[in-house]
């Protein structure tokens, strides 16, 4: 009897599986052969991405720095290539994805250290640094480096916890002490990532390509 009613509710259900499939399919065949369906938004969404692409409002939302764009109407950041071949999104500046609202948020591990020099003792510049560095190392998550924040006139004295293993712009390390690589900064590259504290080029601009070894963007 139970078996029998299982059946009985797989085979209700079915209907509105197939339903649901055809209405995804259907939407899809309304794109242009210039265009890929993003089942997330329920839009079509031209390859490449837009020639001139709008700027996010500012202030509250970012777009990944590589392979994505914000789309006015839906109010949103979208890939510029189906999901399985676009990179995965990373927000640059220290800034966090936020799957829901699919756009990079203002984090806010940013945290400023007080600094104070000792009684008695002279406050060296090698010995704030270490004090400093210390001190931020306690304030971050273990998956985490305490990075300091580049000012105009060298470092501030505040730090970040960023994720040096995925940070597009710290890769690999703090790129404010020299010990990361900002991945943007690689000339020639159009789409790249950070995978494990190393930079990963997806693909290059025009008038480039990839290097043998994949590490750089060479002219043609």
């Amino acid at each position: 009897m139970a078996r029998f009613t299982s059946l009985l509710l797989v085979a209700a259900a079915l209907p509105f599986v197939l339903a649901d499939s055809s209405n995804t399919s259907s939407l899809s065949s309304q794109c242009s052969d210039a265009e890929f369906y993003y089942d997330l938004k329920s839009c079509c969404l031209p390859y490449g991405g837009q020639p001139n692409p709008p700027t996010p409002p500012q202030g509250t939302n970012q777009c990944p720095t590589s392979g994505w764009e914000w789309h006015t109407e839906k109010e949103c950041c979208v890939p510029q290539q189906p999901p399985e071949q676009n990179p995965p999104p990373q927000c640059g500046g220290g800034w966090e994805w936020n799957h829901g609202s699919s756009t990079c948020c203002e984090p806010t591990t940013t945290t400023a250290l007080a600094t104070s020099t000792p009684s008695g003792k002279t406050a060296s510049g090698n010995w704030r640094k270490r004090h400093l560095k210390s001190r931020a190392t306690h304030l971050c998550p273990d998956s985490m480096e305490a990075c300091p924040i580049q000012g105009l006139s060298g470092l501030t004295g505040d730090y970040e916890c960023l994720d040096t293993a995925a940070e597009l712009e710290s890769c690999g390390g703090c790129a404010s002490t020299g010990a990361g690589q900002d991945c943007t900064a690689i000339e020639g590259v159009k789409n790249v990532g950070c995978e494990h504290g190393h930079c990963a080029i997806y693909t290059c601009a025009q008038g480039y390509k990839l290097s043998t070894d994949g590490q750089s963007c060479v002219s043609l």
